[in-house]
């Protein structure tokens, strides 16, 4: 309450940025928790050993337990393969690619929120800074300054932004690169598993 009382109004709208930041990391560690948590290394073999068996089935009953992006794409391969028979690499490939793609999305959601929070919060707080010594110098210019107390409140307001901003944006810059991070991971997981699905059915 110190903060919001001696911040400014500027103090309101990184407390609101503060919020969004943390509703966006808090559903994207749910979403990564939850649907991105699977070990493929774990599956492959027994999806390797289904197909070279032809049961199609089985893999794609296996795959359909699972909720990665990953799973997701190799599955709608293998269901496309199972309903077309097409050993054509390029028509494989563009259904891969045509999934991943949906998959991305799904993703990046909510990503662009997190980012305008890490960039726009520490500007709010140089603002609040700005305008805090412009306060300062105002009371100086009308008061003197004999009494200190009269900067106390330009500068008090100055300082409390500058922190507000600050303790905002590094936690948001830090947990958008950690999740841009695991984004990338599984863009490039999903690319390596479908080539490995895809290398099967070309040799």
């Amino acid at each position: 309450m110190y903060w919001l009382v001696n911040g400014g109004i500027l103090m309101y709208f990184i407390v609101f940025m503060s919020i969004l930041g943390l509703y966006v990391i808090i559903e994207r560690a749910i979403y990564f928790k939850v649907n991105e948590n699977i070990d493929m290394s774990r599956i492959r073999p027994i999806l390797r050993n289904a197909i070279e068996k032809n049961d199609i089935k089985g893999a794609i009953t296996t795959l359909g337990n699972q909720k990665s992006s990953t799973a997701k794409v190799i599955k709608e391969v293998l269901i496309y393969w199972y309903k077309t028979r097409s050993t054509n690499v390029e028509t494989l490939e563009e259904k891969a690619r045509e999934v991943a793609l949906a998959q991305v999305p799904k993703l990046e959601r909510n990503m662009w929120l997190l980012s305008v929070v890490a960039h726009t919060t520490p500007l709010i707080g140089l603002l609040g800074t700005v305008t805090g010594m412009i306060k300062a110098f105002q009371a100086v210019s009308l008061h003197g300054t004999g009494d200190a107390s009269v900067l106390a409140s330009g500068i008090s307001q100055a300082l409390l932004t500058t922190a507000g901003g600050l303790f905002v944006a590094i936690p948001a810059i830090i947990l958008y690169n950690y999740f841009n991070k695991k984004i990338d991971d599984q863009i490039n997981d999903m690319e390596k598993g479908s080539a490995e699905l895809i290398n099967y059915f070309r040799k």
